[in-house]
């Protein structure tokens, strides 16, 4: 469990360049309406962020090296949906923001 969190924390970061804002779709993350989520994003953008980075976390969550790397956590539900669910949700999100 820890190597495999550890592997895919490499793999994450090693896909990053400097200037990518890395945000973590993780299940304690901040809450947002979609209202809300949209204007997070109109901020990031109006803040000169470049490329927002958004990832979901492997069946066991992050490594401790992702959490510390990222600028952010959102949630999309208290509850716990497949990566597939939370891929459709998250697009959905995106669109509408």
């Amino acid at each position: 469990e820890s190597q495999q969190k550890e592997k895919e924390g490499e793999l994450i970061l090693s896909k990053l360049t400097p200037t990518d804002q890395l945000i973590l779709l993780d299940e304690n993350g901040k809450n947002f309406s979609s209202v809300g989520f949209s204007e997070e994003l109109q901020k990031k953008m109006n803040s000169g962020i470049k490329t927002l980075v958004f990832v979901i976390g492997g069946p066991y969550g992050f490594s401790d090296t992702v959490y510390s790397k990222a600028q952010g956590k959102i949630s999309l539900s208290l509850m716990t949906f497949s990566h597939q669910m939370v891929r459709l949700f998250f697009i959905e999100q995106l669109y509408r923001g």
